[in-house]
């Protein structure tokens, strides 16, 4: 029901009623109403229409051949003026109000640009001609019997109607409306304006009718609301009435209109009219199609929820945006419609394959910076309305993949304890504070040694284990890009960092010397194995070294065997997300270390690896069955007594472990169509990283007099940051190391 200007209403307010008017400026292309509830430029371009919403608006007839309804819009009226007309200015503002396209010169859009309007004229002449049976085409008027229902649902597919007419007072009206809800079963939303008398609405539509709210699931009555999201002057309200039994005095609460009831943006609605111009209206008129317009924007998203109308109004009323009193209420129902809150994930949230759910809220993904071409993908989650969105996989990334342009870091000062008994065994012990950049680091590192002057060694302890493995680890400087599968040597077994090792170094003859062990990341301390972002995993290592008789060449060649069993090379995951079946990595590293000097050395380190998965098909994520490649190198050089005898010069560059060929596939249940159709999607995705990351770092080290302390000014810069092409990294600070 509409009104123009000041005029409220008149006697013949169950009639559409066009006054003259004059054009208006339109205020932008997407007005206030649309503004209040959600609607916006990114999100149409975001939550584009997957399929064809047709939706029926039963008023005067729409001007079909205005440029913003043209190609989408068909008119039907009966030949006699008398029982149908058009079309009109009325009709032709609900539906611009509906579905314009935004081509026209009026510069406005509408709530779903993209819905198909079938226009049906129920007014002629003489009023109100209501749903004759000469109303429908030449073509259905036998066939369908006269019902408009059958003919909107089967013939035209339509599933959201607009009804921006009528007031509960008339007569005719309870016997129209009756006539909608009793054809629940075809699944049309039912939009219903709620009249301009400035009452609550009484107890007269659906006398006799109804005692079961179920019977009503699919209808909205529509209030207006003003520019100050308040209730219009003129609009009705639901009040405390509901659909009752006059006769046994039976009124539910569950059926009171305000549980039905929502409301929109209904004065100076600016939209296109029977002229082929545009004007502003008001009324609940004009309030109805918005609602109109979100339940086929949420129709056309999801083509499925075409043939589940209940869902539609659920989730409107689900997602209105609550006005008055705290709760449904008698003035605005619901509240105000919100398009942006009912296009969003609603309830629980879970991956499907195989028509499987796994919990959204237990399903987790660490990516690691080797593989992390596979941020660049997104997977499809389902809400409890079955409805589907998409979410970048980049959303499980590790936490110490945040960007750190330009931050200063400094490291806390780090104590170190250290207890030999002068016969070869010594325990050392490291606290430092809890590092939030790199939750995997724990607290405390402590490590029992056991060493005899002919190079024997066994270590035993949990921390870092590859300081224990000597050369080419000597330009590993601590921070953030060396930590774990950042570190250019030995990145194989930097995956199982962390946690408990046993290592052991032995000489065996003419310069040579075997050294190996086992390490894993799980950790004795709970709390810090808690907070590690990898999966559990297992190494094993054994490394052939020989000193050159000079002593200034040294060569290694490890050979590292590395279990994850929830990941591959660093990534892994939980619930939908799983790799249940794990993988198992095979890497060579060579190293070799030359001194040039009494007081300078270079290093130099590469590795090589291949990672197998016998992953199962019950997975999204799998491995391929062809193997995955992946290298690392690094090159450093070290100089002490630089300026005194006691500072040092560390510079480094390298690459951390990168991904040079391999794939993965991404199988999942991706959405319903129109016939509630699961549909999956596969993708094969190429891990091999859009670019390679390159780390320059400099430290210089030096005691302060007459202090014990050791202060490190570091600095790095990383190009291709995460091995995605552009990205950058760099940063600086200072690192103090105190001991006592």
């Amino acid at each position: 029901m509409s009104i123009r200007a000041s005029l409220v209403g008149v006697a013949m307010a169950t009639v559409l009623i066009a006054p003259s008017y004059s054009p208006v400026q339109a205020g932008g292309v997407y007005g206030w109403h649309l503004a209040a509830i959600g609607v916006t430029e990114e999100l149409h371009r975001n939550r584009r229409m997957r399929g064809r919403v047709n939706v029926g608006v039963l008023d005067q007839g729409a001007l079909c051949s205005h440029t913003e309804l043209s190609g989408r819009c068909t008119m039907y009226t009966h030949p006699n003026p008398a029982l149908g007309g058009g079309p009109g200015d009325h009709g032709t503002h609900v539906s611009t109000t509906i579905a314009a396209n935004d081509k026209g010169t009026g510069g406005m859009v509408g709530v779903a640009p993209g819905a198909t309007i079938w226009s049906y004229s129920i007014f002629g002449s003489a009023g109100f001609v209501g749903y004759a049976d000469g109303f429908l085409p030449e073509d259905c008027r036998t066939c369908y019997g006269g019902n408009i229902i059958d003919y909107f649902r089967d013939y035209k597919k339509v599933s959201v109607t607009n009804h921006s007419y009528g007031a509960p007072t008339w007569p005719p009206l309870a016997s129209e409306m009756r006539m909608f809800a009793e054809k629940q079963n075809k699944n049309i939303v039912t939009v219903w304006a709620m009249g301009n008398d400035n009452k609550d609405v009484r107890n007269l539509v659906f006398q006799n009718n109804f005692q079961a709210r179920d019977k009503l699931k699919n209808l909205i009555f529509v209030a207006a609301l003003n520019k100050d999201l308040e209730l219009a002057y003129f609009s009705n309200t639901p009040g405390e009435n509901g659909f009752c039994n006059v006769t046994s005095q039976v009124c539910l609460a569950r059926n009171k209109y305000k549980y039905f009831t929502v409301a929109a943006p209904g004065m100076e609605i600016y939209a296109g009219v029977a002229n082929g111009g545009y004007s502003n209206m008001q009324g609940t008129s004009m309030a109805a199609p918005i609602v109109t317009g979100v339940a086929a924007l949420l129709q056309g998203r999801w083509p499925s929820l075409k043939k589940n109308a209940s869902k539609v109004t659920s989730i409107i009323f689900r997602t209105a945006q609550d006005l008055g009193k705290p709760g449904v209420d008698a003035i605005y129902g619901w509240g105000m419609v919100r398009a942006d809150r009912a296009l969003g994930p609603l309830g629980a949230k879970y991956l499907k394959k195989k028509k499987k759910k796994y919990s959204l809220a237990t399903s987790s993904l660490r990516v690691s910076p080797a593989l992390s071409n596979l941020t660049n993908q997104s997977v499809s989650f389902f809400d409890e309305y079955d409805r589907d969105f998409q979410i970048p996989l980049a959303t499980y990334a590790p936490s110490y993949q945040g960007i750190l342009r330009n931050w200063v870091k400094t490291t806390e000062g780090r104590n170190d304890y250290v207890m030999d008994n002068g016969r070869g065994l010594s325990y050392a012990f490291s606290a430092q504070d809890y590092n939030a950049v790199d939750p995997s680091l724990a607290d405390i590192e402590w490590r029992m040694s056991y060493q005899r002057d002919k190079g024997e060694a066994l270590h035993f302890g949990q921390g870092s284990a590859l300081e224990q493995l000597g050369i080419p680890t000597s330009f590993s400087f601590g921070l953030m890009t060396d930590k774990t599968i950042q570190t250019g040597a030995y990145p194989v077994m930097g995956l199982a960092e962390g946690g408990v090792y046993a290592l052991f170094q032995r000489p065996i003859t003419s310069g040579f010397s075997i050294a190996g062990g086992a390490l894993t990341n799980t950790s004795l301390d709970s709390e810090a194995e808690d907070r590690d972002y990898a999966p559990e995993t297992d190494a094993m290592v054994i490394s052939l070294g020989r000193v050159s008789d000079d002593t200034r060449l040294s060569t290694k060649v490890s050979v590292s065997y590395l279990t994850e069993d929830n990941g591959v090379l660093g990534t892994g995951g939980a619930g939908g997300l799983d790799f249940a079946d794990g993988s198992n990595s095979q890497g060579v590293t060579l190293g070799s270390s030359y001194q040039l000097n009494r007081d300078s050395k270079v290093s130099a380190s590469y590795t090589e690896a291949f990672s197998r998965s016998d992953a199962s098909s019950d997975n999204l994520l799998s491995l391929n069955s062809a193997r995955l490649t992946s290298s690392a190198f690094a090159v450093g050089l070290e100089s002490k007594s630089v300026f005194d005898g006691a500072d040092r010069l560390k510079l480094s560059v390298s690459q951390p472990l990168r991904v040079n060929g391999g794939s993965m596939s991404l199988m999942h249940d991706d959405y319903y169509d129109e016939d509630e159709v699961l549909h999956a999607r596969s993708v094969d995705i190429d891990l091999k990283p859009t670019g390679r990351q390159i780390d320059y770092q400099l430290e210089y080290v030096f005691q302060p007099k007459p202090s014990g302390s050791t202060l490190g000014l570091f600095a790095y810069y990383a190009d291709d940051y995460l091995h995605q092409a552009g990205l950058v990294d760099y940063g600086f600070g200072l690192r103090v190391h105190k001991s006592f």
